[in-house]
C-alpha cells in the first residue's frame, strides 16, 4: 500500500491537537507547549502547510512545513505515530513531503528524540533527489543539530 498526503484543514484543529500532544511530549518535554494552541497557530498561518500522512483511510502521522522567504522550506514538525513506526512509512512519507516542494530546505532535530536523529541521519542520505546535504548548528536550545539540503525537482532529474 502507498501513502498519501492530505491537507489538514482548520476545522481539524482538535484532531491535530490530539496527535500533537504525545508528539510534543516526546520531542520537546521541557517546552511546555499547549497542543491545542499550537495546532491553532499552525492551521491558521498563511506561511504553514500542514499535512496528514495517510495509509488510507487511516491517519498514521502528520507533517508541518513552514514556507520561508525566497522559496525555501522548513520541516517544522514530522511525526509517524508510534504504533506505525519501523514499517518504512516514515521514509516514504518524508519522500512525499520533500518532493512536494522542490528547492532549499532546513530542519532542526530535537535533543529529546534520539530516534529522530537516527532516522533523519539515515533517511536524508538515501532519499532520491536530496542534494547538498549539510549538518549544522541547532536553531533552538531544544535541538541537537540541524540539516540543510536541496530537493531536486522533476525537471532537475
Amino acid at each position: 500500500m502507498t501513502l498519501t498526503l492530505a491537507l489538514i484543514m482548520p476545522r481539524e484543529q482538535a484532531l491535530l491537537a490530539a496527535a500533537l500532544a504525545p508528539y510534543l511530549a516526546e520531542v520537546a518535554p521541557q517546552a511546555r507547549i499547549d497542543p491545542t494552541d499550537r495546532a491553532g497557530q499552525m492551521l491558521n498561518r498563511k506561511d504553514v502547510t500542514a499535512f496528514w500522512i495517510l495509509n488510507t483511510p487511516q491517519r498514521i502521522g502528520f507533517a508541518i512545513v513552514l514556507n520561508l522567504p525566497e522559496d525555501r522550506r522548513e520541516l517544522s514538525e514530522f511525526c509517524i505515530l508510534p504504533q506505525h513506526r519501523r514499517q518504512g512509512w516514515g521514509q516514504e512519507a518524508a519522500c512525499l513531503i520533500l518532493q512536494e516542494f522542490p528547492g532549499r530546505w532546513r530542519m532542526g532535530l530535537s535533543k529529546s528524540s534520539k530516534e529522530a536523529v537516527a532516522f533523519w541521519g539515515t533517511c536524508l542520505s538515501i532519499l532520491p533527489g536530496i542534494r547538498d546535504l549539510r549538518e549544522g548548528a541547532p536553531f533552538t536550545e531544544h535541538q541537537t543539530k540541524s540539516y540543510t539540503f536541496d530537493v531536486a525537482g522533476a525537471h532537475d532529474d
